[in-house]
């Protein structure tokens, strides 16, 4: 074979030259290889013609190999034996025992469900490589679509029943409930469950760090109640907004997976009737869903999921 006017060297034929070199013989090449010495010939004047030099001498019955030989035989040790280093590692790759994965989470998934997953991960997979990182779905998703992260944990707007056709893999981990957060001398608070329509006239605490699909779980469940929230305050994070409730500024929706450490100014209560929810998924691409890592590190955060 040529490349660009170039012989580029057939690595069998270079394995069959190797072993004619350490054997000493044809007929040894050949039970060595389980080839016939007729196919061993053959390989080896191939060869000849591609380095266009002689490789082999008669010496008696048998053969000697010239000094080209011996330089080629050298070569397909180096060679032969990186390419067995890089089948074992690509096959280590495959199996997931080694590797790189970018895992992204939206901020409350991360601080109470991916911890317990990526330890659970690093026990099983102590040699992959595990870059975390924090992003809203808004930012997750384009930037597990252009390859940049592996594994995503976002809020999707659809339960499981309604996943849509598309590039990504989604694996449904839980369904996340909303809780009324009211401070802890509000009338309502002795409640076991609070009406979303009692609160029609009271002041909200707002969340900025959850756009999109997290308020609009908040914002469809006050208009199924017959209102919309008026917004006294809007605090940063999930744990300000607790702040702003314990202070008496306002009552609050917040999911489950943000509650966090519960203050003693402040009472959380279920929603009455339907309660609102964001469902949470693992995220990847249908290319690498596959994968023996990528599915590794979605079993660990299902596993999470479960025990939450």
């Amino acid at each position: 074979m040529r490349l660009y006017g170039r012989a580029v060297l057939d690595l069998r034929r270079l394995r069959v030259l190797r072993a004619v070199v350490r054997t000493g013989s044809v007929r040894a090449a050949s039970e060595q290889l389980g080839y016939t010495p007729s196919a061993v010939s053959q390989h080896v004047t191939a060869l000849e013609r591609e380095v266009g030099t002689v490789l082999l001498e008669k010496a008696g019955r048998g053969v000697r190999p010239t000094d080209a030989a011996r330089l080629l035989a050298d070569v397909a040790d180096d060679v032969l034996d990186r390419l067995a280093d890089a089948e074992a590692a690509l096959a280590s790759l495959r199996a997931g025992r080694t590797g790189r994965l970018h895992l992204t989470s939206f901020p409350s998934a991360g601080a109470s469900l991916v911890p317990p997953a990526v330890a659970a991960f690093r026990r099983s997979h102590p040699d992959v490589e595990l870059v975390l990182g924090v992003a809203e779905p808004d930012e997750a998703m384009p930037a597990l679509r252009a390859g940049e992260v592996d594994v995503a944990v976002v809020v999707e707007p659809f339960g499981p029943a309604a996943l849509p056709s598309d590039d990504v893999v989604r694996t449904h981990l839980l369904a996340d409930p909303y809780s009324v957060l009211l401070p802890a001398d509000h009338p309502l608070a002795g409640c076991a469950e609070v009406d979303l329509a009692e609160l029609g006239t009271e002041q909200w605490v707002g969340t900025a760090s959850a756009p999109g699909h997290c308020q609009a779980a908040v914002t469809d469940a006050c208009r199924a109640a017959g209102f919309a929230p008026s917004y006294a305050v809007e605090a940063d994070e999930y744990p300000t907004t607790q702040g702003f409730v314990a202070a008496g500024l306002g009552v609050a929706l917040v999911p489950q997976l943000a509650l966090g450490f519960v203050s003693e100014r402040v009472v959380v209560r279920p929603v009455q009737g339907t309660q609102p929810v964001r469902h949470v998924y693992a995220a990847v691409r249908q290319a690498r869903a596959g994968e023996a890592v990528v599915q590794a590190a979605v079993t660990a955060l299902c596993n999470a999921a479960r025990d939450l």
